[in-house]
C-alpha cells in the first residue's frame, strides 16, 4: 500500500468547516483534527430540543457523523461516508457536546471510525462506527 500524504490540519479543518449545515445551521465546531482523530463540539440550544424536551437524536448523529468524517478526511483522497450506525446511551438536555472521533482500519478503498460523544461531564451520550469510501484520483 502506498504511503498516506497528510494534507495538513488547516486544509483538513477548511475541508471539513464547508459543510454548511452542520456547521452554519446546528453550529457544530471542529477543535482539533489530525492524522485519523478528530473532535467536535456543539452548545446545546433549545432549537435542539425534541418534542419531549431533550437533545433530538439526530443532533447527537450529526455531530457524530462529522467527527467521524473529520478523522477520515487527512489525505488528498477525500473519505465519503457510506455506512453509519450509532447507538445511544443517555439523553442531554443542556450544556457542551463533545465527539470525539478515531480512525481504526484504513485501507485504499476504506476507511473505518469510532466516535464517542459525551456531555461536558465526559458521561458516555451514544457510541457510533462509521465506514468511508476513500475516492481515488481520476
Amino acid at each position: 500500500m502506498a504511503e498516506i500524504s497528510y494534507i495538513g490540519v488547516e486544509r483538513q479543518r477548511e475541508r471539513m468547516m464547508a459543510d454548511k449545515f452542520i456547521c452554519n445551521l446546528l453550529g457544530v465546531e471542529l477543535v482539533d483534527a489530525g492524522v485519523g482523530t478528530a473532535r467536535a463540539e456543539l452548545t446545546v440550544k433549545p432549537e435542539h430540543m425534541n418534542g419531549v424536551g431533550v437533545c433530538q437524536g439526530g443532533v447527537l448523529f450529526s455531530i457524530a457523523d462529522f467527527a467521524f468524517a473529520a478523522a477520515c478526511n487527512y489525505a488528498e483522497e477525500p473519505v465519503i461516508g457510506i455506512e453509519v450506525s450509532i447507538s445511544y446511551c443517555k439523553t442531554v438536555k443542556t450544556g457542551k457536546i463533545v465527539a470525539e472521533a478515531t480512525e481504526i482500519s484504513r485501507t485504499r478503498t476504506m476507511a473505518l471510525a469510532e466516535v464517542r460523544v459525551t456531555d461536558e461531564a465526559g458521561t458516555l451520550l451514544c457510541v457510533a462506527r462509521g465506514r468511508g469510501y476513500v475516492l481515488q484520483a481520476r
